[in-house]
């Protein structure tokens, strides 16, 4: 397994953590907001923060996991036993997976192609 990829999951839980403590902080000023125009910008912010959060770490941090799990030669149902057929997966999460498998993985899985992943990622 690849210790670079371990880490970096670590990085990635911590950074939505931070994210979620500095999104509390954004509803608190927006509700003691004395300006329309001030609460409006602290909700734009609050509002930024959570889609970075619930969609580009979220992924990130998955495709790093199932990464870790495709270089350590564990099945896929053992990563995400279920999975509901989304072509967000296909589209975001296992373009990331190959990219990190090949930067990351030993010399043979740097030849992992795209076609491979979606095998492992089918299999029952």
């Amino acid at each position: 397994m690849s210790l670079q990829l371990k880490i970096k999951s670590k990085h990635l839980g911590e950074e939505a953590r931070i994210i979620r403590f500095e999104e509390n902080k954004l509803k608190k000023r927006a509700l003691s907001a004395k300006t329309e125009d001030k609460k409006n910008e602290y909700i734009s912010s609050l509002s930024n923060i959570q889609y970075h959060r619930k969609w580009d770490v979220r992924n990130e941090n998955r495709a790093t996991f199932l990464a870790r799990a495709y270089i350590a030669g564990k099945p896929y149902k053992y990563a995400e036993p279920k999975r509901k057929d989304d072509i967000r997966f296909v589209i975001n999460i296992l373009p990331r997976v190959l990219a990190m498998v090949q930067k990351y993985g030993s010399y043979d899985m740097r030849k992992t192609t795209m076609d491979q992943l979606k095998n492992w990622s089918n299999q029952e």
